[in-house]
């Protein structure tokens, strides 16, 4: 069965579609747009009129693109920048009106569910998915989760609390970053530890890309290696930049100049919090894993 997903993210809004059948995922197409809809979030924490009406624009092209496919079902769900809109039913509802589809917002132990069954493959992993708005761990083996956990931590969300303009901003950020995440990789200590740790996300796979010294994603990135000493040396490069040199920095795309370092910031911290020196990147998307998770039922 041909099956696809659009997921509203708070950076970017993305659509997978596949057949499903069989339990793996097969001729698989996807789309992007780069929507950045929690960077839309207003002082009172609504999403402002224009990036309401833009993201709403851009599930409407992923939509008609999941058709073109021959996708049968279509699904989309929201994850941080939406669970924290004030107005997310008037968002929702301009979706409806514009497509016909239902949005659903999922909650941030979903979301880390999502993240653990794209890359799981039945063995042991400690899977860390870093977004806009928030980060999520889990740790399981064999498909199962053990433990998981969805912070208040993302990308942009510290872009709002403290852009960084130099190495001193970045300590900064790395500061709130080790503050938040500190209590939740204590529990991970006291959890059988796991062989590697995955890495999903854009923060993920720009350092990767960055690594390659071109713009790269998907498979492109799947099972490669960063590591920390990378990740800093990148932190250190991009901290003393301005945005329009961080723009031509080969592998990172212009539109995460902005708040690639902050994503930076969460990797290296959660890599010196839980233990590791590096971290195997996964181009797969927590699109990936719903696509997994309904196509059970074909």
């Amino acid at each position: 069965m041909k099956r696809a997903a659009i997921a509203i993210g708070s950076n970017s809004t993305r659509m997978l579609a596949a057949e499903t059948a069989g339990g793996a995922l097969r001729n698989p197409v996807q789309g992007r747009e780069e929507t950045r809809l929690f960077l839309g979030l207003d002082d009172a924490g609504n999403i402002s009129p224009e990036k309401l009406e833009d993201t709403a624009q851009a599930v409407k092209r992923l939509y008609l693109n999941a058709l073109a496919y021959g996708a049968e079902t279509v699904d989309l769900f929201a994850t941080s920048a939406v669970r924290d809109a004030g107005n997310s039913a008037d968002f929702a509802s301009r979706i409806r009106e514009l497509t016909g589809l239902e949005l659903r917002v999922i909650s941030g132990e979903e979301e880390a569910q999502l993240a653990f069954t794209a890359v799981s493959e039945g063995k042991r992993r400690l899977v860390m998915d870093i977004g806009g708005g928030s980060t999520e761990w889990t740790v399981g083996e064999n498909n199962r989760v053990e433990w998981a956990v969805s912070m208040q931590l993302g990308a942009s969300r510290l872009l709002k609390m403290q852009p960084i303009g130099s190495p001193e901003d970045a300590e900064k950020v790395r500061k709130i970053c080790h503050e938040i995440m500190a209590p939740y990789a204590a529990r991970i200590a006291e959890i059988p530890s796991a062989p590697a740790m995955i890495g999903l996300g854009g923060t993920c796979t720009t350092a990767a890309a960055i690594t390659m010294g071109r713009e790269a994603h998907g498979e492109a990135v799947e099972g490669k290696v960063v590591t920390r000493k990378t990740a800093m040396e990148q932190l250190a490069q991009l901290s003393t930049m301005t945005l329009e040199e961080r723009m031509r920095v080969p592998g990172l795309p212009p539109a995460r100049a902005q708040h690639y370092p902050h994503g930076l910031c969460i990797l290296i911290t959660a890599m010196e919090l839980c233990g590791f020196d590096e971290i195997t990147i996964s181009g797969k998307i927590n699109l990936n894993g719903y696509l997994l998770m309904i196509g059970k039922e074909d």
